[in-house]
């Protein structure tokens, strides 16, 4: 159900948790995601254009305990509280975008989930996004 999960390293030298600054977008414009660290001094934009989202949920992470003691029992406290971008292969997620798509296992997508400090971000998308360091 919650998949295979990973720390996703875009860039070198990224900082670990960070929270989320702003959401913004729209399906014609596509979606940005702004995140900095605690005390504002480092963050990236993450940047998907339009047609690169098929699906994106934003959830209070008090209601993701399930999630979260899934990661605690798989992987351990420190791989997910230290760490915001993470790559899941194999979730129910993906698998219910290529059921509904009527598609099936044809529509390569991926799974970027970010952990923030107070949400659960999860994007299914067909491409990888673009990443600014701010």
């Amino acid at each position: 159900m919650y998949g295979k999960w990973s720390q996703w390293k875009p860039l070198p030298d990224l900082p670990g948790k960070m929270y989320m600054e702003n959401l913004s977008g729209s399906w014609d414009e596509g979606l940005k995601i702004t995140l900095k660290t605690s005390d504002d001094s480092q963050g990236i934009k993450i940047i998907l254009g339009a047609g690169a989202i098929i699906s994106y949920q934003c959830t209070d992470e008090g209601n993701r305990y399930k999630t979260l003691g899934f990661l605690h029992k798989k992987y351990g406290k420190d791989f997910y509280a230290k760490w915001t971008l993470f790559e899941v292969q194999d979730s129910a997620l993906i698998k219910w975008v290529q059921e509904e798509s009527c598609i099936g296992d044809d529509l390569q997508v991926k799974q970027i989930t970010l952990l923030t400090a107070d949400e659960v971000i999860d994007i299914i998308t067909r491409y990888d996004p673009d990443i600014e360091v701010l």
